[in-house]
C-alpha cells in the first residue's frame, strides 16, 4: 500500500475514532451534569455498548497494521511520532478480550453512580464493596497486559509518560523533607482569621461573579461552556469546544471561584493546542501532570495572587458587601492564602495540598504493590490524614468518599496533581522573568498570559514531552525545589516566619 493510500486510510480512521470519542464525551458530560437520575443507568448501559464498538474498531488487526505501515513508511518525523504514540496505547488495548473490556466499562459506569449516592448520603458501606470490585477487576484487567515490573508503575506511566514509583518517590521525598517540617512550624504561629469567607453566599450571586471571571480571564464564549456538577471537571470536545463544571458552596466564597479558574486552565490548554493536531494523539494524549500544571498555575499563581485581585476585589466586595464590607484588600489576600491542614483535597490551601496527594499516592501503592486488607481502606485513609496533616475525618464524605477518581478506576492519576503543581511553579518562575505577570494581570491584560502559555507550552500538545518542554522553556530540567522554595518563601512572608 502506497503512502498516499495509507494516509487517506489513517485520516478515515482518525475521523471515526474522533466521532466515537465525541459521542462518549457527550454521554459522560450529560451523566455528570444534566441527565435525570432515573435515566443514568440507561445512559451507562448505552455507553458501555458504544465502548465495545470503539474497542472493536480501534483493535481491528487491519487498522493496527495500517498504522504500523504508515509509521514504517512515512518520512515525516512528526507523523511517525504520532503513530507511535497511538500504537503505544493500542498495543495494550488489543490484549484485552472484548467481553472483559465491556464488562469493565459497565462496572465503572455502575461504580460512579454508586459513588455519587454514597458521597451525597455519607454512606461508606454502600460504596465499599463496589470499590473493592473495581480494584480487583482493575488488577485482573492488567494481567492481560503482561506487564514487566510493577502494575502500579505501568499505571503511573499511563497518566504521565515516563513516570514511575522511583521518580515519584524521589519527588514526594522532597515534598516531605521540605514541607512537612515547615507546615509544623507554621501551625505554631498565630493563625489567620478567614471567617468572613465562610458566611452565606447565594449561588445566584456567585454565578454573577463567574461572569466577571469569564471577562477577566478572556474566556471565549464561542468556545467555552460552564455548568455545575458534584465534582468539578473539564471535558474536551474539540479544539473549538471545551466544557467544564464548577460547584457553588453557599457557605464558602472561594470554592467555586478557585475551581472555576482551575478548570479553565485545563480548557485553555486544549483550546490553544495547534489546531492541526485535532483528531491526533498530540491533541488527546497530553500528560495529566502537564495538564495539571496549567490548571494549578491559573488557580494558584493567578487566582490566589495580588494582580488578579487588585483588578477584581472591588467587584467581589460589592457583590457580597454584607460579608466583605469591613475586609480590607490586604486582609482578603491573607484570608485566601491561609494555610491550615484540612480534610478536603479540592478545598485545601496551596501549602498543604501536596500532602493530600502524597496520602493518596501511598495508599495506591499499598493497594497495588502490597497485600493489604481492602475492607479497611477508610481506616488507612484516616490514619494517614492524622499522620501527615494532624486531622482525622469524622465521616466518609470528608474522608475516602470525597474524590470520584477511584470510582472511575483512575489509579495513578492522583500523583499528577502534585507533580503538575511543581511544574507550574517552575513555569511561572520563567514567565515572571519574561514579563511582570502580576502587573500585567492587574492592568486587565490576561491575554498576554494566555499568549505566553500558548507560545511556550500549549501549542505543542503531546508532540513534545514534559521534559522537553520544561528544558526548552526554563533552560534547565525539572527541579522540584522550585515548588518547595516558592511555597516556603510565600508562606514565610505571609506568616512572618
Amino acid at each position: 500500500m502506497n503512502l498516499e493510500t495509507l494516509r487517506n486510510n489513517y485520516e478515515t480512521y482518525k475521523n471515526k475514532v474522533a466521532a466515537y470519542g465525541l459521542a462518549q464525551n457527550s454521554i459522560h458530560f450529560d451523566l455528570a451534569t444534566s441527565a435525570p437520575e432515573d435515566g443514568k443507568p440507561y445512559l451507562g448501559e448505552m455507553s458501555s455498548i458504544l465502548s465495545g464498538e470503539i474497542f472493536s474498531y480501534i483493535t481491528d488487526a487491519q487498522n493496527v497494521k495500517m498504522i504500523e505501515d504508515l509509521r514504517d513508511t512515512t518520512d515525516d518525523p512528526l507523523e511517525k511520532q504520532e503513530c507511535e504514540l497511538r500504537l503505544r496505547d493500542l498495543y495494550n488495548t488489543v490484549k484485552i478480550p472484548k467481553d472483559i473490556y465491556i464488562d469493565y466499562q459497565l462496572e465503572l459506569a455502575k461504580s460512579q453512580r454508586i459513588w455519587e449516592e454514597a458521597k451525597e448520603t455519607n454512606n461508606w458501606p454502600l460504596f465499599k464493596d463496589e470499590l473493592v470490585t473495581v480494584i480487583n477487576k482493575t488488577k485482573k484487567l492488567h494481567e492481560y497486559y503482561n506487564i514487566e515490573g510493577s502494575v502500579y508503575d505501568f499505571m503511573l506511566d499511563q497518566f504521565q509518560i515516563g513516570m514511575n514509583t522511583k521518580k515519584y518517590d524521589a519527588f514526594f521525598q522532597t515534598i516531605k523533607d521540605e514541607l512537612v517540617p515547615f507546615i509544623k512550624k507554621l501551625k505554631e504561629t498565630t493563625q489567620i482569621d478567614d471567617a468572613p469567607l465562610f458566611g452565606s453566599f447565594p449561588s445566584e450571586k456567585q454565578a454573577q461573579f463567574t461572569e466577571i471571571l469569564k471577562e477577566t480571564l478572556a474566556m471565549d464564549p464561542k468556545k467555552i461552556y460552564i455548568t455545575e456538577s458534584i465534582h468539578p471537571f473539564t471535558s474536551f470536545f474539540s479544539s473549538q469546544d471545551a466544557r467544564f463544571t464548577t460547584r457553588y458552596h453557599e457557605n464558602s466564597l472561594m470554592s467555586a471561584i478557585l475551581s472555576t479558574i482551575h478548570e479553565y486552565g485545563h480548557a485553555l490548554y486544549v483550546l490553544q493546542v495547534n489546531p492541526a493536531y485535532e483528531r491526533t494523539t498530540f491533541f488527546s494524549s497530553i500528560g495529566f501532570a502537564m495538564h495539571e500544571s496549567q490548571s494549578r498555575l491559573l488557580e494558584n499563581h493567578v487566582g490566589r495572587a495580588k494582580g488578579f485581585w487588585q483588578l477584581n476585589y472591588p467587584s467581589l466586595q460589592a457583590l457580597f458587601n454584607d460579608d466583605l464590607k469591613d475586609v480590607t484588600f490586604d486582609a482578603f489576600m491573607k484570608m485566601i492564602n491561609k494555610a491550615n491542614p484540612s480534610l478536603i483535597r479540592i478545598e485545601a490551601d496551596e501549602l498543604t495540598y501536596p500532602l493530600h496527594i502524597l496520602i493518596r499516592y501511598e495508599l495506591e501503592k499499598m493497594i497495588f504493590n502490597e497485600d493489604i486488607d481492602l475492607d479497611n481502606l477508610d481506616v488507612l485513609w484516616a490514619d494517614k490524614y492524622e499522620e501527615y496533616l494532624g486531622v482525622r475525618p469524622s465521616n466518609a464524605s470528608e474522608g475516602i468518599l470525597q474524590d470520584m477518581h477511584w470510582s472511575a478506576a483512575y489509579f495513578g492519576y492522583f500523583p499528577t496533581y502534585a507533580l503538575g503543581s511543581a511544574f507550574a511553579a517552575q513555569f511561572y518562575n520563567q514567565m515572571d522573568k519574561d514579563f511582570d505577570v502580576q502587573e500585567t494581570i492587574a492592568q486587565g491584560n490576561f491575554t498576554k498570559v494566555q499568549d505566553w502559555l500558548a507560545t511556550n507550552i500549549h501549542q505543542y500538545g503531546a508532540s513534545k514531552t514534559s521534559d522537553e518542554i520544561i528544558q526548552e522553556v526554563c533552560g534547565e530540567p525539572f527541579d522540584a525545589h522550585y515548588y518547595t522554595d516558592y511555597l516556603i518563601k510565600k508562606f514565610s512572608r505571609l506568616y512572618n516566619i
